[in-house]
């Protein structure tokens, strides 16, 4: 997604998907925070300045520390050791008449299964095994999720209410393993969604789920047991835009012009207690910066569009304390980093690791046919440019996730004949490892050829695509299998 007009309705084929084969990846890990809302309409759904300097230190203490079950999942993959890719999941249905599109919002993946959501269910298939391991149908049509995983593999959903003129505002904690849903819980929400283009959102921390309604409130409840612990409501100068989850919470909020005839809106961003609701610390954006998205929570790195509307101009790294670290300035677009107008969590073709943020480059061609870009590591404490990893030829290349001090990254060919690739990049050494090189039958290119509204995440040892919709194919009475998402792993020698 990306600064602009609200969401495209998620209604597009895999067809008219790989049309827009060379547009951004929305790639989702781990560290970054993902949501997006459905708009469902009957059985039919669409989606439609600071002072200071700190660096921050790691100890030997904290990373070795063990993460508790209702911690934020980041796994540390193991060692690449190259080789051929093939299959090992993949959710399809037949559910849809030839022309009937559906929202599919949301891929997860543990280490034993797959889990696609589709309109109002979450289908789970066995990784491996390629067979059905359980769904889920949710009392109403998902209207917003978090791609966080908790450590014991758990997330959370929003549906609407059925009973109550189809608002967006139930919350569910899922278990991926086993389809349960754990507890399900109301907050206030908002007017129809149908009415407003203001999304309802979701993102968790350790032990707590928060929901949002854009600008009118938040609340938040126990991961345990669904109970409430706080709710945030606007205050007399400054309304909550949105939620930032992961290692910790953080929120960008609106507030009144200072004068009158003031051009942009003052901005800041706060660091939340997860338990209170209570605001920690807060920093205070520089006048004229026309918008502010949350690229990371912890470390804090915000995107400020101090250009033209929309347009992310300038990352800006902040300590543990809320002070100023450094600026990263993307150049006039020469770097990308796409972070959505609505959905102030949701950036891509960017990951924050411990001590540096990765960016992509704009597209180049550097040839007749030649497509390519690169990736480049910026220091957190000093804003300076690190190590430069190229695609290749005929190849683009986006930032994944990280894995410990290392970054995950995904090649896709762009000339349709080179294969793509999970590649680990070490940021200090400058050295890349191929996990796996892989294709894909001609029905899945548009899946994993990077479409804007499509998923991919690499969890133990594989990588996994998700499609934001999908479109019935086939003859009336007839209808032939979709795919909604697949998994690639490491083929056995």
């Amino acid at each position: 997604m990306s600064f602009g007009p609200p969401p495209s309705p998620f209604t597009q084929s895999q067809r008219a998907a790989e049309e827009r084969r060379r547009k951004r990846f929305k790639l989702r890990g781990a560290l970054s925070v993902a949501l997006a809302a459905v708009l469902a309409l009957g059985g039919w759904a669409l989606w439609s300045a600071n002072s200071g300097n700190e660096n921050d230190t790691t100890t030997s203490a904290k990373a070795a520390h063990q993460p508790a079950s209702d911690d934020i999942r980041e796994t540390v993959e193991p060692a690449p050791r190259g080789g051929a890719g093939h299959m090992v999941a993949s959710v399809m249905t037949k559910e849809l008449q030839p022309k009937q599109s559906q929202a599919t919002p949301g891929t997860w993946a543990t280490d034993k299964v797959l889990v696609k959501g589709r309109y109002d269910k979450l289908e789970a298939v066995k990784i491996g095994a390629d067979t059905e391991a359980w769904t889920k149908v949710l009392p109403g049509p998902i209207c917003g999720f978090t791609s966080l995983v908790t450590v014991d593999e758990k997330t959370a959903v929003l549906f609407r209410d059925k009973e109550h003129g189809d608002l967006c505002n139930q919350v569910g904690f899922i278990d991926l393993n086993s389809g349960h849903l754990l507890w399900k819980a109301t907050f206030p929400g908002k007017s129809k969604m149908g009415s407003t283009i203001d999304p309802t959102t979701v993102t968790m921390t350790r032990g707590v789920v928060v929901t949002s309604w854009q600008a009118k409130g938040a609340a938040a409840f126990d991961m345990h047991d669904g109970t409430e612990l706080w709710r945030r409501s606007p205050a007399q100068d400054c309304s909550d835009l949105g939620f930032a989850g992961g290692g910790a919470l953080s929120v960008v909020r609106a507030c009144a012009p200072e004068s009158a005839g003031a051009e942009t809106q003052p901005y800041q961003v706060q660091r939340i207690s997860a338990r209170t609701g209570k605001a920690q610390w807060t920093y205070k954006v520089a006048e004229g910066v026309k918008g502010v998205s949350l690229v990371s929570s912890k470390p804090l790195v915000i995107g400020v569009g101090a250009g033209g509307e929309g347009q992310i101009t300038d990352l800006i790294s902040l300590g543990e304390n809320g002070k100023y670290r450094a600026t990263i300035r993307l150049e006039g677009g020469h770097y990308e980093v796409k972070c959505d107008s609505y959905y102030l969590d949701q950036c891509s073709q960017v990951v924050v690791g411990k001590k540096q943020v990765f960016v992509t480059s704009s597209e180049k061609n550097e040839g007749i046919n030649d497509t390519t870009n690169w990736i480049v590591g910026f220091d957190l404490g000093t804003g300076r440019s690190g190590m430069k990893f190229d695609a290749g030829d005929d190849r683009m290349i986006y930032p994944v996730r990280m894995s410990g001090d290392s970054l995950l990254a995904y090649k896709v060919s762009t000339d349709g004949y080179a294969p793509n690739s999970v590649v680990s990049l070490d940021p200090v050494t400058g050295k890349e490892s191929e996990y796996f090189y892989f294709n894909v039958a001609p029905e899945n290119r548009a899946m994993v050829s990077g479409g804007e509204n499509d998923d991919v995440l690499i969890e133990n040892g594989r990588v996994f695509f998700g499609t934001g919709g999908i479109t019935g194919e086939g003859e009336k009475g007839s209808p032939l299998l979709v795919t909604t998402a697949i998994g690639i792993g490491r083929a056995h020698s």
